[in-house]
């Protein structure tokens, strides 16, 4: 059995967050590219390896390059982008 702990919340416009347990994603979705998701998402999952382009927490635009699939990589977004995004199947969490 895993026992939830008081962890800070990683949303940046919260002071203080709910209860989460420590480990893997807790809720997951795939997104539209282009539209904002509507909430933080903490891990992006990648079915097929390429490039993505995303926006960040600050609204500001990154591209990584060659993000491996197959795992959940610890990448805070608010948006997947069409160009310059090559990797297919993917998830995001939170």
């Amino acid at each position: 059995m895993t026992n939830p702990i008081q962890i800070p919340s990683l949303d940046p416009l919260q002071k203080n967050g709910p209860q989460r347990i420590l480990s893997g994603v807790a809720r997951t979705f795939t997104p539209v590219l282009d539209v904002d998701y509507g909430e933080y998402m903490t891990w992006l999952y990648l079915g097929t390896s390429g490039n993505v382009s995303y926006v960040k927490w600050d609204g500001t635009t990154q591209v990584l390059l060659n993000l491996v699939a197959g795992v959940f990589h610890p990448i805070f977004s608010l948006r997947i982008n069409t160009s310059g995004t090559t990797a297919t199947n993917i998830v995001v969490g939170s």
